[in-house]
């Protein structure tokens, strides 16, 4: 008996966690079983009819299942001393094996599903380009997750040095400045979508109708703002302010309880609330590290750091944050002890106040849109043109703060390199970006010139660096000469 006991645990062992019998099913597979659980309902558990009725749809689900669990039975994994072994496929004939020298990053990831089930996630990425989005994904239990993370970070000689965790305050100001309401609306169209799919639409018109009944109640008896501002603008401001809150909550416990520590060779990275995350990052593999801005934040002197290397970052909706938010001096400190062989050299060509008109002649253009857009409204749909131009003026503010960021922009684009690394620091849409990087990580570097920058004496400088994907960042409107200049001395061969 004990034999036979031994001969199960070592068959689990090797297994992956029976939840991943749902990823193996069909992600719709529900759609056919809510119809069917509704005509067993309907028919008072008469299984007899029930079967005969609806045979081709239970054969075809028991087929789903059947497969699923073949898989699962099949898919193995073992642990080696160099490296883990990952057998899958559908007779788990194809056989993966990563080294621990090779990994870039290893996530664990536990939904709040998974916890009820203690189960785990684990995401395993190498620099090597593979046809699936991640080298080795496993759903191991939580026992199996324990041990491999608590294997993989015994790997380096010391155990954590230093550590880094920010404060609660910092957590909740990173949220707010990070917070997509693109990212929210989608939140909320995507729940909106699976909502129909599960209860129809005729369900989803009643609840819509009562939460606008509800609404139209609570101003006409306090606020009464619907007399003052167009229909159409209450909506937009509706739908805006959800998307920014649902984007604030998921953005904040994303990195709720985060803290970053380092040992002889990784970095170790814990955060989350509701989906909680592992990640053992091999710092050698960094590709580049980003200090994040954007403009009020440059004001009030306070950055984000992340960092760029396969497979952190990766999850989606996830930021791949070493230092979430925090004061410039904090950063520089606490970057000096996560990462003390950074090298840090000086901006030796930059941009000037003479380049402003450079900068924002495009924004300046895209501001001229609106005006333009009300006199064609306003021509042809006279009838509705109040509700149009509180929307088209609402659209204008981000434009014209777009020219107030492109004019900082001209201050703060600049290249330099030092013996051992390069610095990099340019502005990308509404963000200010500074890249600090060994010089090995370029893969390369060009230089373009369109006929206006032919005559100021100006170009655009071209940096790519190493990444799982090609990574280019773009500088431009620098001084012709002196980039020329710098990358010839630094070995970059310009073919002109």
């Amino acid at each position: 008996m004990s034999e036979k006991t031994n001969a199960v645990r070592r068959f689990f062992r090797h297994r992956q966690h029976p939840l991943k019998l749902i990823d193996y099913t069909s992600r719709n597979l529900w759609l056919l079983l809510i119809p069917l659980s509704k005509y067993l309902i309907a028919s008072r558990f008469d299984f007899q009819s029930w079967i005969k009725t609806n045979w081709v749809d239970i054969l075809a689900i028991t087929g789903i299942f059947a497969i699923a669990v073949l898989r699962w039975a099949f898919v193995r994994f073992n642990i080696e001393n160099d490296g883990i072994v990952a057998y899958t496929g559908l007779f788990g004939i194809v056989k993966t094996k990563v080294f621990f020298s090779e990994m870039t990053t290893v996530s664990f990831c536990q939904s709040w599903y998974n916890r009820l089930f203690k189960a785990h996630t684990i995401y395993i990425e190498t620099n090597a380009q593979t046809v699936t989005d991640e080298d080795i994904k496993l759903v191991m239990s939580q026992k199996n997750a324990d041990v491999l993370y608590d294997f993989l970070t015994t790997l380096s000689d010391d155990k954590p040095k230093v550590s880094f965790s920010p404060k609660k305050s910092h957590l909740m100001v990173f949220s707010l400045l990070f917070t997509s309401i693109l990212s929210g609306i989608i939140l909320f169209a995507t729940f909106m979508f699976e909502a129909y799919k599960i209860v129809g639409f005729e369900t989803e018109q009643q609840v819509i109708q009562r939460v606008n009944d509800g609404i139209t109640a609570v101003d006409s008896q306090f606020l009464n703002i619907s007399k003052t501002i167009p229909g159409a603008i209450l909506v937009v401001a509706g739908i805006v302010i959800a998307g920014w809150f649902i984007s604030f909550i998921a953005t904040l416990s994303r990195h709720w309880s985060f803290t970053v520590a380092r040992t002889d060779n990784q970095l170790l990275v814990k955060s989350g609330v509701m989906i909680k995350r592992r990640h053992i990052i091999n710092r050698s593999m960094v590709n580049y590290y980003d200090i994040t801005q954007t403009l009020l934040m440059k004001i009030f002197k306070i950055c984000s750091v992340t960092l760029d290397c396969t497979g952190y970052g990766k999850r989606r909706r996830e930021i791949s944050a070493l230092i979430p938010i925090t004061t410039y001096q904090q950063m520089n400190a606490s970057l000096k002890l996560l990462v003390p062989d950074l090298p840090k050299p000086k901006p030796e060509v930059r941009t000037s106040g003479k380049d402003v008109p450079r900068f924002v002649f495009f924004p300046v253009i895209f501001c001229a849109i609106p005006p333009v857009a009300i006199k064609v409204l306003q021509y042809f749909f006279a009838d509705r043109f109040a509700d149009l131009n509180s929307l088209i003026v609402i659209a204008a503010v981000p434009l014209i703060w777009l020219v107030v960021v492109k004019t900082a922009a001209a201050f703060n684009t600049s290249v330099g390199f030092s013996d051992k690394g390069c610095v990099l620091n340019y502005c990308k849409g509404y963000k200010f970006h500074k890249l600090l990087f060994p010089k090995q990580n370029i893969s390369k570097m060009r230089i373009t010139r369109n006929p206006i920058q032919l005559i100021n004496h100006t170009c655009t400088l071209w940096v790519y660096t190493v990444s799982e994907k090609q990574t280019c960042h773009k500088l431009k409107y620098m001084p012709y000469e002196d980039v020329r200049s710098l990358c010839l001395r630094e070995g970059y061969v310009m073919f002109e």
